[in-house]
């Protein structure tokens, strides 16, 4: 049976950080700094999806423009939901992994019924990938030299 991302949450957390599309983006790069994270799930105050708020959003559509983090607010920064894929739970692993990779996403929002559920990062995929691939290896070393 195949690992789900959902099963990547379980392990992993469900909670995710968030910020509304009226805060200033020196608001949310504030937040990103202090919990050491990448991006910021951009919700409605009813938990809603509306986009999410990567670090590099902020570096090239605020400071690379020329524009003020003070100034600029996060919903004319954000990638808007209508924009961005999103994983549902059931979502295989392997499946999330080709998704990020393909559109070079290094964070990917899981979603049921329309609201935020749980986020994951490329770097979530890839150490379930080591920690699946260091089992296999351990289970064919014991396979292999009758230990099992």
């Amino acid at each position: 049976m195949s690992t789900t991302v959902g099963d990547l949450l379980r392990a992993k957390g469900f909670n995710v950080e968030t910020i509304t599309a009226t805060e200033t983006i020196l608001d949310a790069v504030r937040r990103m700094n202090e919990k050491h994270i990448g991006c910021l799930a951009v919700v409605t105050k009813t938990g809603k999806l509306t986009g999410i708020l990567s670090e590099r959003d902020c570096l090239w559509k605020v400071i690379a423009a020329g524009k003020s983090p003070r100034n600029a607010l996060v919903k004319d920064v954000m990638t808007p939901a209508r924009q961005m894929k999103t994983a549902a739970a059931s979502m295989p692993v392997e499946e999330c992994m080709s998704l990020m990779t393909d559109r070079r996403h290094r964070h990917l929002p899981v979603v049921a019924d329309g609201k935020l559920a749980g986020l994951v990062s490329i770097g979530d995929v890839v150490k379930h990938m080591i920690d699946s691939q260091e089992a296999t290896i351990q289970s064919l070393e014991k396979y292999i030299t009758g230990t099992f």
